[in-house]
């Protein structure tokens, strides 16, 4: 396993396993398959970012991405102090093998790194109780729930928002 920045040139193994992620799991993204479907290679190229404040992490076994996980810094001077954790997803057949531990803990250091970042924070559809535990046990906290957040098939999900303080208020 090894878990590295995806760049513009991983943008075919980023596309596939987003397209598994939205199919395999419709109601933990706010995106719908059919939506990034149709989206051609270089728009998933676009979406890669190419800075060292926003990245998408992903975790291969050998040339296979099995896992992703994105974070994105707020850029407005009075907000830079948060980073959100976005899109994680592993293969299901990858699962309850620790990938998840490995992409979170690596993002986490990442972030670490970044000086003005105090904060972390993320969304969980209130149901997707694995989710929830490993976030739980990388010390992140529910401070809010957004009732039917996301609406599919005539279904409501709530989502359920987390934060992890990585600096102390007063570190400057």
């Amino acid at each position: 396993m090894r878990i590295k920045k995806l760049i513009k040139h991983d943008a075919d193994h980023y596309r596939n396993i987003r397209l598994e992620a939205l199919s395999n799991n419709p109601d933990s993204f706010g995106t719908m398959y059919a939506e990034e479907a149709i989206m051609t290679i270089d728009k998933f190229r676009e979406k890669i970012p190419a800075d060292n404040n926003n990245f998408i992490l992903g975790c291969y076994r050998d040339e296979d991405l099995i896992g992703i996980a994105a974070f994105h810094q707020e850029s407005r001077i009075k907000l830079r102090h948060k980073a959100y954790i976005r899109s994680m997803y592993v293969k299901p057949e990858c699962r309850k093998k620790g990938i998840g531990k490995l992409l979170l803990n690596e993002l986490i250091e990442r972030a670490k790194a970044i000086q003005e970042i105090e904060i972390l924070l993320l969304d969980v559809i209130t149901n997707n109780l694995p989710a929830k535990q490993l976030y739980l046990s990388f010390g992140f906290q529910m401070f809010g729930i957004e009732k039917m957040a996301y609406k599919l098939n005539h279904q409501y999900f709530d989502l359920e928002s987390m934060s992890l303080l990585i600096k102390s208020k007063n570190a400057q």
